[in-house]
């Protein structure tokens, strides 16, 4: 964790306290899921894991099925057990299913009550439960925490913000700064040079400025960084790995391939970008190769 994440942690939980369901935006890779495990370790909070996405309905949203003994049986959704026992529900990819779906919390949120799709209903008074059968009273220590991608491309989700951002409680995480980066790449890859991963730390911000340009499309984050395995093929070799499906597009090749041209990484060179070194005076290395071999760039096809 970076401190940048950790000053999110402390803004939530003042919020969190004060009794407000929040609301994570950023965009995808930049550590939404690992402040929420982090946030709900240090509290100790037990909770319910809901992931949506395009084909998500009402009906998924209330009844979970499963098969027992051959037979299909519908149980509870992760979000009835977290009203029910007083568990944080995290609903997780938010903006990935309908709006019309989505919408349905607003009530839950808003006004403490929720028509399930086999007719029960959630209410927050237990005075008005009694007597009247099918209702699940909502826990007192019930909360909701979602997390969602920023709209539009390159994620294609829906504006949940625009929605249903009136209803929680907002905060925005972005990718750590220059120096936080580093730092955690180091906890990632402990052996790995400290160049190597300036090089990294710089390519991948530019390239992140790119795409608040409108250069490039896909903002690189930071789980792109930390997917970036470092075994014995060498830098160039790791990186393509993160880079092969742009690779396709010419356009964008040439771009990444001069942005990471620039930060000393050789990805992607091709034999008119080899130079030959200026004759000077010898280094002092001995070796048996012409100079001219020795000062080659090595041609790393993207």
């Amino acid at each position: 964790m970076s401190l940048q994440h950790t000053m999110v942690m402390e803004d939530m939980l003042k919020d969190f306290l004060l009794g407000e369901h929040l609301l994570l935006v950023g965009n995808q890779g930049v550590g939404k899921n690992k402040i929420v495990d982090r946030f709900l370790h240090l509290l100790n909070r037990p909770r319910e894991y809901l992931q949506l996405h395009r084909d998500t309905t009402v009906q998924t949203l209330t009844l979970q099925p499963s098969v027992r003994d051959g037979i299909i049986m519908y149980e509870d959704s992760p979000l009835v057990k977290a009203v029910k026992l007083g568990h944080i529900l995290v609903i997780d990819e938010a903006d990935k299913a309908p709006t019309n779906v989505t919408c349905i919390l607003k009530t839950l949120v808003e006004s403490g009550e929720m028509i399930l799709a086999d007719g029960r209903r959630i209410i927050s008074d237990p005075c008005e439960a009694e007597g009247r059968p099918n209702t699940i009273v909502m826990h007192p220590d019930f909360r909701m925490l979602v997390l969602a991608n920023r709209p539009g491309f390159p994620f294609l989700g829906n504006d949940f913000f625009g929605a249903l951002g009136d209803i929680f409680s907002c905060h925005a995480v972005d990718n750590p700064k220059p120096q936080a980066e580093l730092a955690m790449l180091k906890q990632y890859g402990p052996n790995v040079p400290d160049a190597t991963l300036q090089k990294l730390v710089a390519a991948f911000g530019e390239l992140r400025s790119m795409a608040d340009q409108g250069t490039i499309t896909y903002p690189y984050s930071t789980r792109e960084v930390v997917n970036i395995k470092f075994p014995d093929e060498g830098l160039a070799n790791v990186v393509r790995n993160v880079f092969d499906f742009d690779s396709y597009n010419k356009d964008m090749r040439e771009v990444l391939i001069e942005a990471l041209h620039k930060h000393g990484i050789p990805i992607g060179a091709k034999p008119s970008s080899v130079k030959l070194a200026k004759e000077g005076q010898d280094d002092g290395v001995l070796d048996s190769k012409p100079r001219w071999q020795r000062s080659a760039q090595t041609a790393l096809p993207l």
